[in-house]
């Protein structure tokens, strides 16, 4: 067994008892979250993280599967996406399946390290490649594709809560009661520290940088990044799948009649809606109602009312609570 430092092993117990943690938890839970089924292989996939560092740690039989699992964390970034985007979305996207893709390439990358000999993978295990990137290519390229996969991944999950937060007032009476918590700021760690990643393996491969465990910090770190993302993807949250086209809100690309016909018929649907019930109202219900296009009607409120959903829905009900008010002081006693 070679001579490794505490704090590895300690690390690793640590995060395997978090894992554990947080599948207990997620058990508890699970009947309350959506999107079960990606988070299920989600949980059964995240140990593989620590499987090079056990590895490393015995140094037995099993160093023949050393190296062979740098794909993982693209893989769960893939499923965390799966996850995340029914909550936020509720359109299907035809280019769904080519989320896959990285997963694939990264496998593909992973394999001549992968089925490398024995004595290749204990001399990597026992001296941490620096330099030299004509001789550690295999290694050096696996790390690089797949934090390159990484940051793809959780930049596009970034911009999916970002258009979300974005539309939620185009989409709901009320954005913070739908409002989705601690995951941008999740994400956003995870972008930052990804490119950190990167650039570290950039340094290392050509010799700028001389760090002997650059592999086995890597790897820790990335197992703490994807614990923290799963852990906070079990969190039940209250949110409001978007019906919106985002292209067309961008573009803004609604005819003047649909838009006039739209808030002509999403007035009469509001402003007959209880104004107990009114916190709870989306443009979808409304829309389905009005017999209009929700984001027809998103883009009439944003151009021609010069107000977001939620202000118009409550600029109606005022109105409409005003006009019964005055026809009952109208009314002889």
């Amino acid at each position: 067994m070679p001579e490794k430092h505490p704090w590895i092993l300690y690390s690793i117990i640590v995060l395997g008892m978090m894992w554990l943690a947080s599948v207990a938890i997620y058990l508890t839970r699970r009947n309350a979250i959506q999107s079960k089924v990606w988070l299920d292989i989600a949980m059964l996939v995240w140990p593989l993280c620590l499987l090079d560092e056990v590895i490393a740690m015995i140094n037995g039989p099993l160093t023949l599967f050393y190296g062979a699992t740098d794909w993982v964390p693209v893989l769960l970034m893939a499923l965390y996406y799966r996850a995340l985007k029914p909550v936020l979305v509720a359109r299907l996207s035809r280019t769904r399946y080519l989320l896959w893709l990285p997963v694939l390439l990264c496998v593909l990358i992973q394999l001549p390290f992968a089925f490398s000999g024995i004595a290749e993978k204990h001399m990597i295990i026992e001296t941490t490649p620096v330099g030299h990137p004509l001789d550690f290519w295999p290694v050096y390229a696996s790390a690089m594709i797949s934090g390159f996969a990484v940051l793809v991944i959780s930049l596009l999950m970034t911009e999916l809560v970002q258009k979300y937060h974005k539309h939620l007032p185009d989409q709901v009476v009320t954005p913070a009661r739908y409002q989705l918590h601690w995951i941008a700021g999740a994400l956003g760690t995870t972008v930052g520290l990804t490119m950190i990643g990167i650039l570290l393996v950039t340094a290392v491969t050509f010799g700028f940088l001389h760090i002997v465990a650059w592999q086995t910090g890597l790897d820790l770190v990335v197992a703490a990044v994807m614990l923290a993302l799963l852990y906070l993807l079990t969190v039940p949250q209250r949110t409001s799948p978007s019906v919106l086209d985002y292209h067309m809100m961008e573009d803004a690309s609604a005819g003047q009649d649909d838009m006039r016909r739209a808030v002509s018929r999403a007035w009469r649907v509001v402003s007959r809606y209880p104004s107990a019930s009114l916190s709870t109202l989306t443009i979808k219900e409304v829309a389905e109602q009005a017999q209009v296009d929700a984001t027809t009607l998103a883009l009439a409120t944003r151009l021609l009312e010069k107000q977001s959903f939620s202000e118009f829905a409550m600029a109606c009900q005022q109105t409409s609570d005003c006009e019964r008010q005055g026809v009952k002081e109208d009314q002889p006693n």
